[in-house]
């Protein structure tokens, strides 16, 4: 299966995105691509990723719901034999969607050459404004879209922060697959002229055409060039668009201004740098926290921004990767909120929840026994950094000391005061290879966040 799911899995392009709307995680302009990256979460990461982050009680809630499993009225008392005989009997083959998009080159190439393009116009002493795009984030009321490319000018409309724009871009540009032609034509449309996006082109590569629309009274019409070909950008004054010239095969190579897209009046405003006003997330929130229920439940945009792992789809150990580990259990949490449980067991067969769960009900049950455990890894990773890195003073944070079980996506966290510098080897990377599931992390004291000065000061135990 690993084999067939890493085929699967390289079916996705490169900048695949990840989206908000209408508070349904998006990916790759459809929720059926939603459906299939979920799915291959689960059978990469298994179910008790998924597990790990509701309560056991509306997991087998959503097993009775969509399979008619037997009611567990009493978490204590589980008829572990009776599940599993029945879950074995259960006939269901999940429906997994397939992904019939393949690498466009010549898509890839004509975005390349014109996000270059955009991007020089903030340089060699033009300064109109910022081009940004591949995967950064437009706030638009509670929605988060990925456009291709987004220019912006900082002159009222919006607003920069670290990790996402606010408010509508100056212009936008989404390049078309014929997969999700309709998303971007009419789906996207909608919202970028709700939200007084005053400019949006779409671009065909492959037909080697752009539909340029501009607002007019709150409603988009479509733009043509001057007969000689030139088009007159209304959103940012004194830049003319040179289309023709993006078919030009010897122009996709690179950028550079001997074939530029663009010509720019001398008298065109500048603009001064513009540097972000803030990061934009409030990391204060601590641990992920979801709110999974039977039926979908929408995402805040404060929550996808904070949960929302960079794009960047990775194979890793059998197991699909985008971002990171935490990336993994963002996008499993947001999909539960996405689909609701009773549709998201139906992604797997009942026996692997059933497995998941029964094992998620011992590890509570052995709570103890199995922290007992973990602090013996915990005392050798000190052991380690004492003897190898010249520790001298070191303390734990995280689920290791708190009440709570510890889950699938527990993370402890060793914390060193004015650890040595080491001479080879990172000491980090030889803790993090302690121990797969908990995972065990270093932080020095002087390299943590607000909000982990704070769990340093209010919970860390020095061992």
């Amino acid at each position: 299966m690993t084999l067939d799911l890493f085929e699967e899995y390289l079916r996705w392009q490169p900048r695949t995105k990840i989206e908000l709307v209408d508070g349904q995680l998006i990916v790759g302009n459809t929720l059926s691509g939603s459906h299939l990256l979920f799915s291959q979460i689960l059978r990469g990461w298994g179910a008790e990723a998924a597990v790990a982050l509701a309560p056991e009680s509306l997991w087998w809630q959503a097993l009775t719901l969509a399979f008619g499993a037997p009611t567990v009225p009493n978490l204590d008392e589980i008829d572990a034999d009776a599940l599993r005989t029945w879950a074995s009997e259960v006939i269901f083959t999940p429906d997994i969607p397939q992904l019939t998009a393949r690498w466009d080159w010549k898509r890839s190439e004509t975005r390349q050459t014109l996000t270059s393009a955009f991007f020089g116009l903030g340089l060699r002493g033009q300064r109109l404004g910022k081009a940004l795009g591949g995967g950064f984030v437009n706030r638009l009321s509670n929605n988060g879209f990925m456009p291709d490319i987004l220019f912006y000018k900082a002159q009222g409309l919006n607003r920069l922060y670290d990790y996402y724009l606010d408010g509508p871009a100056e212009l936008i540009v989404e390049f078309v697959v014929p997969e999700s032609d309709r998303y971007d034509r009419e789906v996207k449309r909608s919202y970028y002229q709700a939200a007084s996006v005053p400019e949006y082109w779409i671009v065909d590569a492959e037909q080697e055409s752009i539909e340029f629309l501009g607002l007019s009274g709150g409603v988009y019409q479509r733009q043509q060039p001057s007969p000689d070909g030139r088009y007159q950008v209304s959103s940012i004054p004194g830049l003319t668009f040179l289309p023709e010239k993006l078919w030009v095969r010897e122009a996709k190579s690179t950028y550079s201004p001997e074939n530029d897209l663009f010509e720019v009046l001398s008298s065109a405003p500048k603009i001064e740098r513009i540097r972000p006003i803030g990061e934009g997330i409030d990391w204060s929130r601590g641990q992920l926290g979801f709110a999974p229920a039977q039926s979908p439940v929408p995402i805040t945009f404060e929550d996808y921004i904070y949960w929302c792992p960079e794009a960047k789809f990775e194979f890793v150990d059998g197991k699909p990767y985008i971002g990171s580990r935490e990336g993994i259990q963002g996008l499993s949490g947001m999909f539960l909120m996405t689909f609701g449980l009773v549709e998201s067991v139906k992604l797997l067969h009942p026996r692997h929840w059933v497995e998941a769960l029964l094992a998620t009900r011992f590890a509570v049950q052995n709570n103890q026994e199995h922290k007992a455990q973990v602090w013996q890894l915990v005392h050798q990773a000190a052991k380690l950094l004492r003897e190898q890195y010249g520790a001298t003073r070191l303390g734990v944070i995280g689920d290791l000391v708190k009440p709570d079980p510890l889950n699938f996506w527990s993370e402890i966290t060793l914390i060193a005061w004015n650890l040595p510098s080491p001479v080879i080897r990172k000491p980090y990377l030889a803790v993090s290879e302690l121990s797969e599931s908990p995972k065990i992390h270093l932080l020095e004291v002087e390299d943590a966040t607000p909000t982990q000065q704070q769990a340093i000061a209010s919970e860390s135990i020095e061992i």
